[in-house]
């Protein structure tokens, strides 16, 4: 069993932009506050905002506070019992590998056999 277990967990992340939006859809968006305030920008997107800022009548949406949401699932992880964080995905059949020492761990947690060590149904296999 992996140590330290923590499951797999729904998040939800809210934010907000000021979008600038052409007739065709595309445009320029800058991360801000509920308010409309521009949070942290880097150097060049300050000159982009305030290109967009001075040019009002080229885009049909100016200036807009949207708010988005990004919903997400946090994958479950925990502590290999050789040291290593072990991100508990899907990598092969519901099964993933510490990249460390090589232990395979299902989603929840718990030591499986290496792959090459498990048991096949000869009516699934094509061959038999």
């Amino acid at each position: 069993m992996i140590n330290n277990y923590v499951p797999a967990e729904r998040k939800t992340d809210v934010y907000y932009e000021l979008q600038f939006l052409y007739d065709d859809g595309s445009g320029s968006c800058f991360r801000c506050n509920e308010n409309g305030t521009v949070l942290n920008l880097p150097p060049e997107a300050v000159a982009n905002l305030a290109w967009c800022m001075e040019h009002p009548e080229e885009f049909k949406t100016f200036a807009h506070v949207t708010r988005c949401v990004n919903r997400y699932l946090e994958p479950a992880h925990g502590t290999c019992a050789c040291g290593q964080e072990v991100i508990l995905t899907d990598e092969y059949y519901g099964a993933c590998q510490c990249h460390v020492c090589g232990r395979w761990y299902n989603l929840f947690g718990q030591e499986l056999l290496p792959p090459e060590e498990w048991e096949t149904d000869p009516s699934e296999d094509e061959y038999w």
